[in-house]
C-alpha cells in the first residue's frame, strides 16, 4: 500500500492535474507522506515542491483506495484528498513538466491515466463542482 496526499483544487469546472518529469499519467498535486509527516504537512510541502506556492487551511475531502499508476502489478495507493486556498499562482517546478486544468472527458481522452483520478473526477462531476 502507498500511502499519498492530493490536493483537488477546482477553477471554472476544470481539476488541477499535474505531471511530473519522465512521466506520461496526470495526477493530482502531492505525494507521499514522510516519515514523521502529518497528511496535511506532507500537502503542503509536496505542494510548495511542486507548483511554488502555499496553502491555506487544507481540510481533508476524501480518501480513495484504487490501483497505483505505474507501480507494478497488484500495487494499491491509499490517497487522502484534500481542498485548500491557493496562495499564490501555481507554476510547474523542479520535478513537474506540466500543469493543467481538465473536465473529467478531458483527462480520460489522455492515453495515460492514474486510475485513482478518475473517481476523484466521478465525484466532482456528481456534486456538480467540475464538467464531464
Amino acid at each position: 500500500m502507498i500511502t499519498v496526499v492530493g490536493l483537488v483544487h477546482v477553477e471554472a469546472g476544470r481539476l488541477l492535474v499535474v505531471r511530473s518529469r519522465n512521466k506520461k499519467a496526470f495526477y493530482l498535486p502531492g505525494g507521499k507522506i514522510e516519515a514523521g509527516e502529518s497528511p496535511a504537512d506532507a500537502l503542503r510541502r509536496e505542494v510548495r515542491e511542486e507548483l511554488g506556492i502555499s496553502l491555506e487551511d487544507p481540510a481533508v475531502l476524501k480518501r480513495y483506495v484504487a490501483p497505483a499508476y505505474g507501480e507494478g502489478e497488484g500495487a494499491i495507493v491509499d490517497m487522502t484528498c484534500f481542498t485548500a486556498q491557493l496562495l499564490g499562482v501555481p507554476q510547474p517546478t523542479s520535478e513537474i513538466a506540466e500543469l493543467t486544468y481538465v473536465t473529467r472527458d478531458e483527462y480520460r481522452s489522455h492515453v495515460e491515466t492514474a486510475p485513482a483520478i478518475h473517481e476523484v473526477l466521478s465525484d466532482l462531476v456528481a456534486s456538480g463542482q467540475i464538467r464531464t
